[in-house]
């Protein structure tokens, strides 16, 4: 516990400015001609170093006063670049030996017409909290099963009828809020709306992923294998799915998206040249397929993110958040993994009928770049429903230079109404989802307040089919029109930027070839976990629903349910666990960082398992128990033995 403390102060050192034996800080500002002999900060610039060889080794962005900081493995020069939209770029060679400071001056590329970009923050756009409530999101929580609809409270500062459930001090300007649902968590909970709530909406898309099968690649040194293609093959040859591994060696195969069972011989794999197979895998509900193959570590230091919006007149509020909040939830996920470089594209797309069908923005490593794209663009047209969806996935997918050599490839998919459901363009779908998946592209839904329940199973089938997870937004920030309540149990829900920052940062994880597992800021105990928690201020904003939970709980909360405890030894680990339990203890879950359920650990009468970590790759795993409506949660990290 000591040791994991000790990382964790050093690791918020380092994020607070402190730097290593070899690093380098300091400014960037930017000049040109309308600022006379002033100069003023280069927010959000993209700062680069690579090594003699030309490898990129740190990648990171400046902060709101344009201070920067890199730390490195090892002295030596490096080149560094730095990079601005409308400004000339700097590239000098540095000499880094300890702690050297470098300051730079960046002038105005009068020769190019390209914008400077902008700098807005939420309050530009947000309206004022309404009277009389200070604006002041309030907690709340229903009973019952899934499937209400939140409806906004009348009395002023009151909350929501919802199952949602969030309490922070976060004003109602501070921008919008939103929930999320992983349904590989919830695996048995999602067949069981299908075949309730959703089963309408199932029978119009036609897209009903099926046969789930779920693989999981490592090398003998228990890296986890990222990009290698996998395909499930059919007894007749035929290839039913093929995909790419993610940031976690895992992938997600289904026999069939169209519902209809297929019989399966095997599963085929081929990473640079060597191919293995699978023989008669296992489908999800009884097991992952995992499977050792002889390879070297390849971190692949490249995250492509896309933003594919919807830009007809209802989703002004979504457009100005991303135009607001995506420097903050680019430079939140950046740093921590400096030695990754993410690159970014957009596409904003309309209906046939308004005055454009598509327009994009091609993959940069300059955010700044990105941003100022996302900025000439605005909502209008529309006026109904349905909308081009099938449009904006079609020119992302085909059109947007993905990398073939990403650790993680995004599409965050901004909408507030479903696509057009003609038969025509839901067979495109199916085909775009199809190549989403063979692509390694995760669809992540950013459902909007105009999503109907149509929408949401379709926007639901689309995360599966490709990996993916749900996002939606709530009403809790008081912006905006009135989102319906998802289909499911409970959820929980935080500011739209922190969960976008959340979901990237767990897709670009990925434990170093040659260091430690970089430190992850999760707010659970790494040894001793007990309910109801030791109180104490900072004992009482644990877990919840999730891995990313907000809300806060009393202790008077916490003594309605029967005491539990349990610990888990040792830890780190490179192999075998030990845990120990109180008597009022019946399951604990194993799952990854996503929450997917990798192990289920009943105890019964028995106070203490063994349980082997050997066949999962190396990296942070979570053991999770239901009490009520929360999860407890302990952190337990695998490493190489």
């Amino acid at each position: 516990m000591k040791k994991g403390v000790f990382t964790c102060i050093l690791f918020l050192a380092l994020a607070q400015g402190f730097v290593s034996a070899q690093s380098l800080r300091g400014k960037a500002k930017m000049r040109s001609a309308d600022m006379a002999e002033s100069e003023s900060a280069v927010m959000y610039g993209n700062v680069e170093a690579y090594d003699k060889k030309g490898n990129l080794v740190a990648s990171v962005l400046t902060d709101e006063l344009g201070n920067y900081s890199i730390a490195f493995k090892d002295s030596g020069s490096y080149t560094i670049k730095v990079m601005y939209a409308g400004f000339e770029p700097i590239e000098e060679t540095i000499t880094v030996a300890g702690d050297e400071l470098s300051d730079f001056s960046m002038e105005r590329d009068e020769s190019r017409k390209v914008r400077v970009a902008p700098v807005i923050t939420y309050a530009d756009y947000a309206p004022s909290a309404p009277s009389g409530s200070d604006g002041i999101i309030s907690s709340y929580s229903s009973t019952g099963s899934y499937g209400g609809y939140a409806k906004r409270s009348s009395a002023s500062g009151s909350g929501l009828a919802s199952k949602g459930r969030f309490e922070s001090d976060a004003k109602t300007g501070k921008g919008l809020t939103a929930g999320e649902i992983n349904d590989f968590a919830k695996w048995d909970l999602w067949n069981d709306i299908v075949k309730k709530e959703l089963e309408e909406h199932q029978s119009v898309w036609q897209l009903d992923p099926r046969q789930r099968y779920v693989v999981q690649l490592m090398n003998e040194r228990k890296s986890p294998l990222v990009g290698a293609e996998v395909e499930l093959v059919s007894k007749s040859n035929k290839v039913l799915w093929k995909t790419l591994t993610d940031n976690t060696g895992k992938a997600e195969l289904w026999g069939s998206i169209l519902g209809m069972m297929e019989a399966v011989s095997h599963i085929s794999i081929e990473h640079y040249g060597k191919k293995e197979r699978i023989r008669n895998p296992s489908l999800a509900k009884d097991g992952v397929n995992s499977l050792v193959i002889d390879l070297d570590c390849d971190t692949k230091n490249i995250v492509d993110v896309a933003f594919v919006v919807d830009a007809t007149g209802s989703m002004a509020d979504e457009i100005n958040f991303i135009k607001s909040d995506l420097n903050s939830v680019i430079y939140n996920s950046q740093n921590i993994y400096q030695d990754v470089a993410i690159r970014y594209a957009s596409v904003f797309y309309r209906d046939t009928e308004d005055d454009y069908l598509t327009r994009k923005k091609d993959f940069t490593k300059v955010l700044s770049e990105a941003l100022v794209f996302i900025d000439e663009q605005g909502a209008n047209g529309g006026g109904d429903t349905p909308e081009a969806v099938d449009a904006g996935l079609e020119v992302a997918l085909n059109e947007l230079s993905w990398s073939e050599e990403a650790r993680s490839r995004l599409l965050f998919l901004v909408l507030d109404a479903e696509a057009h459901s003609d038969p025509e363009t839901i067979k495109k779908i199916h085909r775009l989802a199809t190549k989403a998946a063979s692509k390694g592209v995760k669809i992540i839904p950013v459902a909007a307040s105009g999503i109907n329940k149509s929408g949401e199973y379709l926007m639901r089938s689309l995360a599966l089919c490709t990996n993916g997870t749900y996002v939606f937004l709530t009403d809790h920030s008081g912006i905006g029109n009135s989102h319906i309540e998802p289909s499911t149990d409970e959820y929980d829900v935080k500011l739209l930027s922190e969960r976008l920052t959340e979901i990237i940062k767990n897709n670009m994880f990925y434990p170093d070839c040659d260091q430690e597992i970089p430190e992850y800021e999760l707010p659970f105990p790494d040894s001793l976990v007990q309910y109801p928690y030791p109180i104490s201020e900072d004992s009482l904003a644990l877990d919840s629903l999730s891995t990313d939970s907000l809300e806060v709980r009393t202790p008077q909360d916490s003594l309605e349910v029967d005491p539990i405890e349990w610990k888990f030894y040792p830890n780190p680990t490179s192999d075998i666990v030990n845990i120990e339990v109180s008597e009022n203890v019946e399951v604990i879950y194993l799952t990854d960082l996503s929450g997917k359920l990798l192990q289920e650990i009943p105890f019964g009468t028995d106070r203490r398992k063994v349980i082997s970590l050997g066949s999962y790759p190396s990296g942070i795993y979570l053991l999770r128990y239901p009490v009520g409506k929360h999860w407890v949660t302990g952190k337990i990290v695998l490493t190489r033995p």
